[in-house]
């Protein structure tokens, strides 16, 4: 209200001062007036512009339609939970080298951290100060105050793994917040391509910290993460071992990021991203209309119905696995006859399938609402092996659990039922939102438990899809700059199968 009150003040003050002009000129016009000196003389216009004109144009206003008016009204809504959000976030950086993993509001009013973070939250974390910065949340000098401390913590941590053997400058998975510190012997390739993204979002964003984001990025190389027979992504390599797991990324997960982050970078060619399957072979690739061939590589082409949406099915069919990736590269542009089909019916198939069945939605890896635990939830029929909506209460009898970063994650493909969906469960779940930090990380929609806790990863997944909302994709144009002219022309080729 205040800036609309101080605008409307701006316009009507030209009428009121040309009242006041007016009524001078009548008072001094009979009465004798000194001569004015010549330096001091101005120019006076001819005729003095009429004061109820200045005041009709003032009230002049833009004439919306209803759609646009809902519109407008849905990005205040939007604009609020982002504040909100990035509230919580900063709750997670105490001045420490590195920001925590996750915090609990205690009984007593107090807040827990862990003493650990793994270094995909250093990524998520490096998008979050960008689109607060982006926001106008902070200053431009703010946001360079958070990430120094970063990249002096990256530096280090990245010196102690390459110390302990890790491959291709790559970081271990986790990390002690103080010091910092390596924690544990693993070395993870999807957590470190989120890591590697926020090196990559600092060098394209922030001029004076380029050099030394730059100077980190050239040690890592995802090409000594490849399996060269498969040409696939190991999920992780063992520093006690000395060896790689024996799995690799072969479904377009969330983990399909390595692949973009590896070709954007220069590290592997653009057809590895192909080596990826859309369809697993041991579900049956037996419909020769769906083989295309690709950069050489021959792909199985398939997607999955739910109702009257058709989609590119992830492992758990969970939202992460479909819309993280979207929060730094353009996805929906840059592949229109593939993801540009999907991502939408996506979407909407999640919107679908949780009003059906749980009169909510929202499904994907979060806090456990009855422990402090995490686990795994996802919507079954957009799944290959999936995840279920009820995660271990299928055991327990609990009900499905609904985490808000899941419904933040598809605002711009579902802005209005994400908005409707989110007052529902603050309306029927109040200790799921709070008006200072906004949404906690889970709620079990069937026994009402609610999670106390947050989690660094979810609540960046939220804030991220909800600056590019904001911002018309402000997050995807710094890597899309970057890999646009390595990326894009193979992700353009793709045509997901649809039945005619």
């Amino acid at each position: 209200m205040t800036p609309i009150r101080s605008t409307a003040r701006r316009l009507l003050a030209p009428g009121l001062l040309a009242l006041s002009v007016a009524g001078l000129a009548a008072t001094l016009a009979s009465s004798p007036r000194a001569p004015v000196p010549e330096d001091r003389r101005r120019a006076t216009p001819a005729v003095l512009p009429d004061p109820a004109w200045r005041r009709r144009q003032g009230a002049v206003r833009p004439v919306l339609s209803p759609a646009q008016r809902q519109a407008q009204r849905e990005r205040q809504e939007v604009r609020a939970h982002a504040e909100r959000m990035w509230s919580a976030i900063e709750l997670f950086d105490t001045g420490r080298a590195l920001p925590s993993d996750k915090l609990c509001f205690e009984d007593d009013g107090s807040v827990s951290r862990t003493d650990y973070t793994f270094i995909a939250n250093i990524g998520a974390y490096v998008w979050s100060v960008l689109g607060a910065r982006d926001l106008g949340l902070i200053s431009e000098a703010a946001a360079r105050q958070k990430l120094l401390p970063l990249l002096d913590a990256i530096a280090t941590l990245q010196d102690q793994a390459a110390a302990a053997g890790a491959p291709g400058g790559m970081l271990a998975w986790a990390a002690k917040v103080d010091g910092p510190r390596i924690d544990g012997g693993t070395i993870s390739s999807v957590d470190n391509a989120w890591l590697a993204a926020g090196l990559a979002l600092i060098a394209e964003s922030t001029p004076a910290l380029k050099p030394r984001a730059e100077a980190l990025l050239a040690k890592m190389n995802f090409a000594t993460l490849l399996n060269a027979d498969k040409g696939q992504f190991y999920n992780n390599y063992d520093l006690d071992d000395r060896a790689f797991s024996n799995g690799t990324y072969d479904l377009l997960t969330e983990a399909r990021f390595i692949s973009y982050l590896a070709i954007g970078e220069g590290h592997v060619p653009a057809s590895q991203y192909f080596r990826v399957e859309r369809w697993p072979w041991w579900r049956g690739q037996d419909n020769a209309a769906q083989f295309r061939t690709y950069e050489g590589v021959r792909v199985y082409e398939h997607t999955v119905t739910y109702g009257n949406y058709r989609v590119m099915p992830t492992w758990g069919g969970s939202m992460f696995e479909s819309f993280l990736p979207a929060i730094l590269i353009p996805e929906t542009q840059w592949a229109p006859e593939a993801w540009g089909r999907s991502h939408p019916q996506m979407a909407a198939a999640q919107v679908r399938y949780g009003l059906d069945n749980y009169g909510y939605w929202g499904f994907s890896p979060a806090m456990i609402p009855a422990t402090r635990g995490y686990t795994e939830y996802g919507a079954p029929p957009l799944g290959i092996g999936g995840y279920s909506a009820l995660g271990e209460n299928e055991a327990a009898r609990g009900g499905a659990v609904v985490t808000p970063h899941a419904v933040f994650l598809p605002i711009e493909l579902q802005p209005t039922a994400a908005l409707a969906n989110l007052r529902k469960l603050r309306a029927n779940f109040p200790k799921l939102h709070d008006d200072r930090y906004g949404f906690r990380d889970s709620v079990d929609v069937g026994t009402g438990a609610v999670s106390q806790c947050m989690l660094l990863l979810d609540q960046a997944m939220a804030f991220g899809a909800m600056t590019n909302y904001l911002t018309d994709g402000g997050l995807r144009r710094y890597l899309g700059g970057r890999y646009a002219a390595r990326l894009r022309p193979a992700m353009s080729q793709e045509v997901f199968w649809y039945p005619q």
